[in-house]
């Protein structure tokens, strides 16, 4: 019986993706493995164009990239969540992040969120670290969701790292705000700079205008970009006209009203702007 006990726990606990996937998900792994294998396939096919004769090449992985972006069916997180645990081999791994990010995106699934973001803590492959801060920002995230991770991820040696990082604090309920206006005071990295405007394009108030306004003419093309939109965007916010817009920002009356449209797109700080749709 003692034995028995002791097989029993063990197998309770027992998560080797051969043994769980098979058994309890059947034809749902298989679909994830296929699918994985595919975006790792870079043989290229030929397809005729619906209009006209021209014969276009792609890789399989293309095709099955955008099959994996809009992945919806929130039955494989389970799958995901245990095959991203176990995978050793960083190519796999890499992929099984893209699908589960894709699919915390198009679910808005508090329960993915959660699982992603201490993984920050684990993952050490740049290239997986910016696949999950890369969808983070679209994510909301409540108060009890401990962000030390995304934060942890704002000091990494890696620049791109950093600025995926930024952003990805932004629809939550921590002061990101303040938090980059700090950021901001100890930099001086034009691309932390840009990366730093830009998150605060989506949780900017009107304690960011004077930061935008004196990045406007940076000689740095992405800060003064991500300047001239923040101060767009925010006027936008606090109900400015159009046509004062433009002439505040240089902006055509066109591109004010293409980013009015946008609005929500660009708004990602709950507390402040309202926006607890994603909860």
């Amino acid at each position: 019986m003692n034995s028995y006990i002791k097989n029993l726990v063990s197998r309770m606990f027992d998560r080797t993706p051969s043994e769980k996937y098979t058994k309890e998900f059947g034809s749902m792994n298989s679909y994830i493995k296929d699918l994985v294998s595919r975006m790792l396939d870079r043989t290229t096919l030929e397809k005729r164009m619906e209009f006209g004769f021209t014969q276009i090449t792609y890789p399989i992985s293309g095709e099955a990239l955008e099959e994996a972006r809009v992945i919806s069916d929130i039955e494989f997180s389970d799958v995901l969540f245990s095959a991203i645990v176990s995978e050793q081999d960083i190519d796999i791994k890499g992929r099984l992040y893209f699908i589960l990010t894709s699919l915390a995106v198009n679910t808005k699934s508090l329960e993915i969120t959660a699982f992603l973001v201490p993984r920050l803590l684990i993952e050490k492959d740049k290239h997986v670290l910016e696949t999950i801060l890369g969808c983070l920002g679209k994510l909301y995230k409540p108060a009890t969701m401990d962000l030390t991770p995304i934060i942890k991820c704002t000091e990494s040696r890696n620049g791109f790292v950093r600025g995926r990082a930024y952003e990805a604090l932004t629809n939550s309920e921590y002061n990101v705000e303040d938090f980059l206006l700090d950021k901001l005071k100890l930099t001086q990295h034009n691309d932390d700079i840009a990366s730093i405007l830009h998150a605060l394009i989506f949780v900017g108030t009107a304690k960011s205008l004077p930061i935008f306004k004196k990045f406007l003419k940076s000689r740095h093309h992405a800060s003064g970009t991500a300047a001239l939109t923040g101060i767009t965007i925010l006027l936008l916010r606090e109900s400015a006209s159009i046509e004062e817009i433009s002439k505040i920002s240089g902006y055509s009356v066109g591109m004010v009203k293409g980013l009015e449209d946008r609005i929500e797109a660009y708004t990602r700080r709950p507390l402040v702007f309202g926006m607890n749709e994603n909860r």
